[in-house]
């Protein structure tokens, strides 16, 4: 079987490591694999490229602007007919709109089987811009190109549910993600201890309200906060952080490493509003990470009171880190905790999620 792996970009998020845990596994059961990214990588962003090509698959690069260009078009076109590709599997909204394109213009001489991975839910934006507007706009053209599409996935039940809501006619399947449990290391006994953040910041991401709730609490810690936000966010980020707190919480910039993060926080906040699934998440639980989130699908289905810490409101998430606090020293609560993690876990496995993917591509 031969499949083209369609993608906005290669810069490390959700989708795109997703795509490469897919890859691997696809590699590994004897597939012929292509990725094609319609759009240049960020310069401040790790690339998942080298490690595509570790793999042996063909990558091919489109002249961008994304979406925008026809010779990107027509050189997508190209490829897509040359290699003769069994599934053409996209990911991401501008990506799907492309091959919708694509299929309409040259459906006599283009032959193959679309498959849609849906990786969030696109239109759940809090900011309010001019650029947020127009995707929204752009949004509701590509939901409808997805009814002619051959087979839709959602990484989520909450991602599922949303779709169908956006248009009644699409069945998508659920797979969740995979992950790849990590090794636990010991935990280190020491007197303070070190919160996480990794993730765009922005305000969808919760992270004003992890500021707000540190804030409040009574007692020494490090919060280690990693990710991308512009410059003026920042500085109100900045802004928020009591005189108590600035040397207390540390702002990373883009993380490349992201075991070593793991391996410095104790305990992982994640207070995200909206999630497709949220992986930082399910990398956390990973390596064996306490986590606290919020009390919202998906998060929640695989976060609870039995291996971490659920929260409403931000006076919730304040009384949930010092009891997170309290209980990270108490063997046995840690212990149980753990053990529950690692029954999560199992529920995310390759050897489990893998194959619906392969009976997904031929139905």
């Amino acid at each position: 079987m031969k499949i083209c792996h369609i993608i906005n970009s290669l810069n490390r998020g959700g989708a795109e490591a997703h795509l490469l845990d897919l890859c691997k596994q696809q590699k590994s059961n004897g597939l012929s694999v292509d990725v094609v990214s319609i759009g240049k990588d960020k310069v401040d962003s790790y690339s998942i490229d080298k490690e595509l090509l570790k793999l042996d698959v063909i990558l091919h690069r489109l002249s961008g602007p994304r979406m925008f260009n026809l010779v990107s078009y027509l050189k997508l076109k190209k490829i897509i007919k040359s290699n003769d590709f069994d599934i053409v599997h996209s990911h991401q909204p501008r990506s799907d709109y492309m091959i919708y394109i694509l299929r309409k213009v040259f459906k006599k001489t283009l032959q193959f089987k679309w498959v849609v991975s849906v990786h969030g839910k696109y239109n759940t934006y809090l900011e309010k811009s001019l650029v947020n507007n127009l995707k929204l706009k752009f949004f509701q053209y590509v939901y409808l190109a997805w009814e002619t599409a051959d087979q839709i996935i959602a990484i989520s039940n909450e991602v599922a549910d949303w779709i169908v809501k956006l248009n009644y006619k699409l069945k998508p399947t659920v797979i969740n993600y995979w992950i790849t449990e990590k090794k636990h290391l010991e935990k280190l006994k020491k007197d303070n201890i070190t919160f996480g953040f990794l993730g765009r910041l922005n305000k969808n991401k919760g992270i004003e309200d992890l500021i707000d709730s540190l804030n409040y609490v009574n007692f020494d810690f490090e919060c280690l906060v990693g990710g991308l936000g512009t410059k003026d966010y920042l500085q109100y980020l900045d802004s928020k952080i009591s005189e108590k707190n600035k040397k207390n919480i540390q702002f990373l910039g883009y993380v490349e490493n992201q075991e070593s993060f793991f391996h410095s926080v104790d305990i992982f906040i994640f207070p995200s509003y909206s999630e497709g699934l949220g992986l930082v998440l399910l990398e956390a639980l990973s390596y064996k990470k306490i986590c606290i989130t919020r009390n919202t699908p998906p998060m929640n289905q695989f976060v609870s009171s039995t291996n971490g810490y659920l929260f409403n409101n931000i006076k919730e998430l304040t009384s949930q880190i010092e009891l997170a606090y309290s209980e990270f020293n108490l063997e046995s609560i840690y212990t149980e905790k753990i053990k529950n993690i690692e029954l999560i876990l199992k529920n995310y496995n390759a050897k489990y999620l893998y194959p619906m993917i392969e009976k997904v591509y031929r139905l």
